[in-house]
């Protein structure tokens, strides 16, 4: 007869395995930055995200383009680009496409002539995996992503990035196991999540005009922004959503969590200290949102800077109340 503790003992070990070789392989992203960002750069002042190719390894995955380039666009609008809406994009490169040239070997003339902007972002994904079986699961993603200057034929910045979330590794109990592999099965959501953790990570990386552009406008600088957010936690009903704010004084600020909660106060406890916070509801439903804050003045100008670090996510609150059970 085979021993359960034994049995408990090697799955614990395999699992350790597993979940170190998986960790060593994603992490931080590197971009590659080939312009100097300072004070006298002439940024690019207007900039579409071009429909992203795919490698012949995303086949039968194919529609995880669609979804990195969406979820990497609503990332992008909170630079200081003037962006140009995906749809806007597809319409004007819509005629050169049905002539039978595909998007990567459209020229830069040409998507100068036919978007009008300064700059493009051209997508490749190379790989994209949604697997569960057993303890394991995962979902991945692998692109390609650079920023061109349509006016001097210059790579402003690339990168190439690989993205894994293997959560059915080494959870806590069995109940959050099962509740992780399910939603693995769900491909689109598991890829959207993913894609989350892409674009956050590359967008930190990327250079942000932001500040020079708040000299051209005179918008209200806003110097940074935290949260008690931190990595992949979860939230439970009554946990307390913190968010705090440094910038220029005496002007209105609020903070969003994604488009779930909006406008929420928050009050200048320092000069150019902003603090305020949302307390989760059982019938709250807060899934990767995107924290944002923002700063007024009294013409109504507003800043906007988003955090960095993690999404706000809620915990399923039904599979809570059974594990309490």
């Amino acid at each position: 007869m085979i021993n359960p503790h034994l049995i408990k003992k090697l799955t614990c070990v395999v699992i350790l395995i597993l979940a170190t070789l998986i960790g060593a392989s994603c992490g931080k992203a590197r971009v590659d930055i080939f312009h100097d960002a300072g004070e006298n750069w002439d940024y690019p002042k207007t900039v579409a995200i071009l429909p992203f190719s795919f490698g012949p390894a995303t086949e039968e995955n194919k529609a995880t383009r669609l979804i990195l380039r969406k979820v990497f666009f609503n990332y992008f609008s909170y630079l200081g680009y003037n962006d140009i809406p995906l749809n806007t994009v597809d319409l004007k490169l819509e005629p050169i496409i049905k002539s039978g040239v595909a998007i990567q070997d459209i020229t830069n003339g040409q998507l100068m002539k036919a978007l009008g902007v300064d700059a493009v972002i051209r997508g490749h994904v190379l790989n994209s995996i949604n697997f569960a079986a057993g303890i394991y699961a995962e979902t991945s993603i692998e692109a390609k992503l650079e920023m061109i200057d349509l006016r001097t034929d210059e790579v402003l910045w690339d990168t190439k990035h690989s993205e894994l979330d293997s959560s059915g590794i080494a959870t806590p109990s069995l109940v959050d196991m099962i509740e992780d592999q399910a939603g693995f099965y769900e491909a689109r959501e598991a890829y959207h999540q993913i894609s989350e953790s892409f674009a956050l990570k590359i967008i930190e990386k990327i250079p942000d005009p932001a500040s020079l552009r708040h000299k051209e406008v005179r918008l209200p600088q806003i110097i940074s922004v935290e949260s008690n957010i931190k990595g992949n936690s979860k939230l439970f009903p009554n946990d307390l959503i913190y968010v705090s704010m440094e910038g220029e004084s005496d002007l209105i600020g609020y903070f969003d969590i994604g488009n779930f909660k909006t406008r929420v106060p928050m009050k200048e406890v320092s000069p150019g200290l902003y603090t305020g916070s949302y307390r989760v509801k059982t019938t709250d439903q807060i899934d990767n949102a995107l924290i944002v804050a923002s700063l007024s003045n009294k013409n109504g100008l507003t800043a906007k800077k988003f955090y960095k670090k993690a999404l706000a996510t809620q915990k399923n609150q039904m599979l809570r109340e059974k594990n309490e059970n």
